[in-house]
């Protein structure tokens, strides 16, 4: 008679059932993927998103390598024998700050992995270090296409009103600079004028009787 054949989906993965488990119980395999990443890249930050929509935030891991190499393993089951797991390692941007790494998971099932930019000092990366996986506060996700929230009224009126001041302060101060400038030429002209009449007036010969 022949042995019989492992049954296990092409691709996945089997590990051995525990020494002390019963006879009988079958093998437990595993189904590897990868999961789609994109790229989110704004002023000040840059942000991984992975979209892991069958996982819940507690059967991921993000952990942090002192080289600076990212590492987000997940794993949930199946069914009783059967568990999906996947593993994305990536490298954090040398313009980021690895210390200030966070991770946020939506209800939507995206992992956030975002990484802010370092500052003007240069920063020293930690040693090993897990990221904590958190929950997105209801509200804080935004549609990147939905329009930008504008100021209210009163905001509106404040800064229309600042630059009307900043531009009537700039005419003001320019109309004084030529104002001033054409009274010196005037006064200018008057004494030229002046002296031109005096020198006329005394060199002019006495006329004859």
């Amino acid at each position: 008679m022949k042995p019989p054949t492992n049954t296990a989906a092409k691709g996945a993965a089997t590990e051995p059932a525990p020494v002390d488990a019963k006879a009988g119980d079958a093998m437990l395999t595993y189904e590897d993927f990868e999961p789609f990443c994109s790229w989110r890249r704004e002023e000040g930050k840059e942000t991984l998103v992975v979209h892991v929509a069958e996982f819940k935030r507690d059967q991921m891991k993000v952990h942090l390598s002192n080289r600076g190499t990212l590492r987000i393993t997940g794993e949930r089951p199946i069914d009783g024998t059967k568990r999906s797991r996947f593993t994305k390692e990536i490298k954090v941007p040398k313009d980021c700050n690895p210390n200030e790494i966070i991770a946020k998971f939506t209800d939507a099932g995206l992992l956030h992995i975002v990484m802010p930019k370092k500052t003007s000092v240069e920063l020293e990366t930690k040693q090993d270090q897990p990221i904590q996986v958190v929950p997105e506060q209801q509200g804080q996700a935004q549609d990147q296409n939905a329009p930008p929230k504008t100021k209210g009224t009163q905001g509106q009126v404040a800064e229309e009103s600042r630059k009307v001041f900043s531009v009537a302060k700039q005419t003001i101060i320019r109309d004084r600079k030529v104002v001033m400038g054409v009274a010196l030429v005037v006064v200018v002209a008057v004494v030229v004028a002046l002296g031109a009449f005096a020198t006329y007036k005394y060199t002019r010969p006495a006329p004859n009787v």
